[in-house]
């Protein structure tokens, strides 16, 4: 599988030198917010939103993970009382099991 991924930045890597040459002497006019930039080489505008979004996955996906990891620690806690209580059930005697059975409000002598 590493072998595909490999593959797969080569050829990103080199779609993007021949975008980056064949694009080398375009000038665009951008406009952030209010602020408007004339003659900027395209390229420099292509890296800046590539690694804008980059980041802006990055913490997409931070914030994503702390909340799996949060739901699965919570789901590990929650298993872990299971089997205790699992265990616990299986450490009872018959005996103790029907006291118990008894005692919780079921009473066959009426």
């Amino acid at each position: 599988m590493w072998v595909f991924r490999a593959l797969l930045v080569v050829v990103l890597i080199a779609v993007l030198l021949w975008f980056s040459i064949s694009n080398a002497q375009e000038s665009v006019a951008v406009t952030i917010f209010t602020t408007r930039y004339v003659n900027v080489h395209l390229i420099y505008v292509v890296y800046w939103a590539f690694l804008f979004g980059m980041v802006i996955s990055f913490l997409l996906f931070v914030s994503i993970f702390f909340k799996q990891v949060a739901e699965l620690r919570r789901q590990k806690r929650i298993a872990e009382s299971l089997t205790h209580e699992i265990a616990a059930l299986r450490n009872r005697t018959i005996q103790e099991s029907g006291e118990s059975f008894l005692h919780s409000g079921k009473d066959d002598s009426k």
